[in-house]
């Protein structure tokens, strides 16, 4: 846990030298390229053992080692086009693409993070205004999937999510559908993102909310029939039932943010109109939370929308009064500091033993 305080320390440490009102010129474009090869970092020389897939994919990358170019290419066209049963074949190539540069796996992580990690902060630097606030949420509440352990869908999200979104807000609908197209033959998870294109320009009036708050208890209580309709669309059969599954805290934190956003959300849109989009991923997040309560695993599909409370936290801390803003910020800052302490998560490099 100290490497990750440690990270969190040098972040507050270079946001004071670099975000401040008379901080050098441009100051967020280089601390968001510090923040981003911090994580690069920590993401690509972890060792095997930080991860709870960090070491499966290990052994997907060995076997791949061993398959033609010729086969991967068979599999990827019956996969995606024939009868032939299989997922994620893009996964694959991507896989055996890498190896033609190296095919030692640590270096492979080190691919995988800068394939994620430069989109991120990409995406941090064009769409946050606290992007300090917005990399201390990433490193307490998204880290642990995005930075150590969903490779498929971390790359997934790079393309769909963070590449996407650009098209969302350019309304370019043929190269938004071709980027979650590609990234869903890597996760087909993705291809839950497509709606959010449609959604996400959804006006937030009064009727809307209510609508929505009636619609998600009602999936909640319906969870069942929702979780065997997403594994009949995605082919995960794998995902199973799990006796006392529940992400209580996240549920309840991620209610907590939308009610406040709710209140806050006039004074958030008069400011940034982006937050029209924020806001519509949130209550989708939510839509989706219900499954999370029959299989911890599906948190990886409310993730494709739960994200955007990167960005969404930063506007809901603006728009308050100068005089309630600090304290309202060094509030979240800290919650979510304690939150993290609390899992005492453990970190090691790949050279140590």
């Amino acid at each position: 846990m100290v490497i990750y305080l440690i990270n969190m320390m040098l972040l507050i440490a270079w946001a004071f030298l670099l975000l401040r009102d008379d901080g050098i010129r441009h100051g967020k474009a280089l601390f968001v390229s510090i923040a981003t090869l911090q994580w690069i970092v920590l993401s690509g020389f972890r060792h095997v053992s930080v991860g709870a897939d960090t070491l499966q994919y290990k052994w997907m990358f060995d076997e791949t080692k061993a398959i033609s170019w010729n086969r991967l290419g068979e599999n990827f066209v019956a996969i995606l086009f024939g009868d032939v049963e299989g997922r994620d074949p893009g996964y694959y190539i991507l896989q055996k693409t890498t190896q033609l540069m190296t095919d030692n796996y640590q270096w492979y992580l080190l691919i995988v993070a800068i394939l994620f990690l430069v989109p991120f902060g990409v995406w941090i630097y064009r769409n946050s205004t606290e992007p300090l606030l917005s990399f201390i949420i990433f490193s307490t509440l998204f880290y642990a999937f995005f930075a150590i352990t969903g490779i498929r869908q971390t790359l997934a999200t790079a393309i769909a999510v963070l590449i996407g979104y650009y098209f969302i807000q350019q309304r370019r609908f043929w190269p938004f559908l071709a980027v979650v197209l590609l990234a869903a033959t890597i996760h087909k998870s993705a291809l839950v993102f497509i709606p959010f294109y449609f959604l996400a320009t959804k006006t937030i009036t009064t009727r809307y909310l209510l609508f929505m708050g009636a619609l998600i208890p009602f999936l909640f209580v319906f969870r069942i029939q929702l979780f065997e309709l997403f594994r009949m669309i995605s082919g995960y059969d794998e995902y199973e039932y799990y006796a006392g599954a529940g992400t209580l805290n996240f549920s309840l934190m991620l209610l907590a943010i939308t009610g406040v956003a709710i209140w806050r959300r006039e004074q958030m849109i008069a400011a940034n109109p982006n937050v029209t989009h924020y806001l519509n991923a949130l209550l989708l997040a939510l839509c989706f939370l219900p499954l999370t309560f029959i299989n911890p695993s599906m948190m990886r599909v409310v993730q494709y929308f739960s994200i955007f409370i990167m960005l969404l936290i930063p506007e809901l801390i603006r728009s308050f009064d100068q005089r309630e803003r600090l304290l309202v910020y060094y509030t979240a800052v800290t919650m979510l500091v304690l939150l993290f302490a609390r899992y005492q998560p453990v970190y090691q490099f790949f050279w140590q033993q």
